[in-house]
């Protein structure tokens, strides 16, 4: 899988200016430290969003 394949994450939890996410394609994988402004307005506990290079897009 290369940098810029899609990767869907469930959000599991934020931790100060942080979210934590879980990756959905490998959920025994350590989860994922991701600075909230990278995330897209509205992101929440549980939801999902997906990221290409670095960019993450909210799924429904």
């Amino acid at each position: 899988m290369g940098f810029a394949d899609p990767v869907n994450y469930i959000v599991v939890g934020f931790d100060g200016d942080y979210a934590m996410l879980r990756n959905e394609s490998e959920p025994d994988a350590p989860l994922a430290q991701v600075a909230i402004a990278l995330l897209p307005e509205g992101t929440t506990d549980g939801s999902r969003v997906q990221r290409v290079l670095m960019e993450y897009t909210l799924l429904s």
